[in-house]
C-alpha cells in the first residue's frame, strides 16, 4: 500500500492548490469561533468518500452528515438543501494511496459531532473553524441518555470562563454520570519531559533545573451538549455576544 503523508512543512505545496491553507491556527476565544462560523450544526457522519481532484494530483474527503440540530447559519453561507450537510477536507486514500494532512481532522462514521464550519463556496484544507477549536466530538451516557461534547484530546467542557473553554482532563466516557478519566500514560524521555543543563560555566552544584508537571483536576461535572448549545445560542441572539 502507498501511503503518503503530508505535514506542516508542505505548507509550499497547498499554497500552490486551489485552496486556503493555515500553516497555523490561533487561539480563538469562543466568541470568536462563533463569530467566525457560518454554520453551526450537530451531525451524525453517515457515509464518507475519498476521491481525487480534478486534475488527479489531490485527494480530498467529502464528509456527508445528517443534521440532528441546526444550530446557526449565517445569511452569507451556501443553502442547505435537505436533511444533511456535506463537507470537504483535504487528504483520505484512494485505492493504496493515502494523504494526510495535520490540522485537518478525520472522522468516524456514525459517531456525531458539534461542528462550527465555513460554508462560503470556498475550497480550505479543512472547513473547520479554527482546526480543531471548532470541532466537537459527542459521547452519550447511555444510562442516563445525556451527550457530552468533548474537545480535541477527549476534553470535556467544565465552563465557558471569560470566552474561553476550560476543558478537563482527557475522558474515556461518562457512564451513569460518572466521569471516566483516560488512564494516564507514564512521562517517556521526551525533549519536553528534560530539564534543560546548566549553562557551560556554571555551576551544576549551585544550579539546578527541574520539569513541573501540574495535573489537572477531574471537575465534577462537564457541559452536557444541550447546555453548549443554549450558551451559542445566547450568544448568537446578543445575551453574551452579537453575532
Amino acid at each position: 500500500m502507498r501511503k503518503i503523508s503530508f505535514f506542516v512543512v508542505l505548507l509550499g505545496f497547498l499554497s500552490m492548490a486551489a485552496f486556503p491553507c493555515d500553516a497555523l491556527h490561533l487561539y480563538l476565544k469562543f466568541d470568536e469561533a462563533i463569530q467566525k462560523a457560518d454554520v453551526i450544526f450537530w451531525g451524525r457522519v453517515s457515509d464518507q468518500v475519498s476521491r481525487y481532484d480534478v486534475n488527479g494530483k489531490m485527494i480530498f474527503t467529502d464528509v456527508y452528515f445528517d443534521i440532528l440540530e441546526l444550530i446557526y447559519k449565517s445569511e452569507k453561507s451556501e443553502p442547505i438543501t435537505g436533511s444533511s450537510i456535506v463537507l470537504t477536507f483535504a487528504g483520505g486514500t484512494v485505492g493504496g494511496t493515502t494523504v494526510r494532512i495535520s490540522d485537518v481532522p478525520t472522522f468516524e462514521t456514525g459517531s456525531s459531532y458539534l461542528v462550527f464550519t465555513k460554508m462560503d463556496g470556498i475550497q480550505y484544507a479543512s472547513p473547520i473553524v479554527g482546526g480543531f477549536q471548532g470541532l466537537f466530538k459527542i459521547i452519550t451516557d447511555e444510562e442516563h441518555g445525556r451527550h457530552y461534547p468533548l474537545a480535541q484530546g477527549r476534553r470535556g467542557i467544565s465552563e465557558i470562563r471569560d470566552g474561553d473553554i476550560i476543558t478537563s482532563p482527557p475522558i474515556s466516557n461518562v457512564k451513569a454520570g460518572v466521569i471516566e478519566k483516560l488512564p494516564e500514560k507514564e512521562p517517556g524521555a521526551k525533549f519536553h519531559d528534560v530539564a534543560p543543563k546548566p549553562a557551560e560555566g556554571m555551576d551544576p552544584q549551585k544550579v539546578k533545573a527541574s520539569v513541573s508537571k501540574v495535573k489537572r483536576e477531574m471537575p465534577e461535572k462537564i457541559m452536557t451538549t444541550d447546555e453548549l448549545i443554549t450558551v451559542i445560542r445566547e450568544k448568537i441572539n446578543g445575551k453574551g455576544g452579537d453575532k
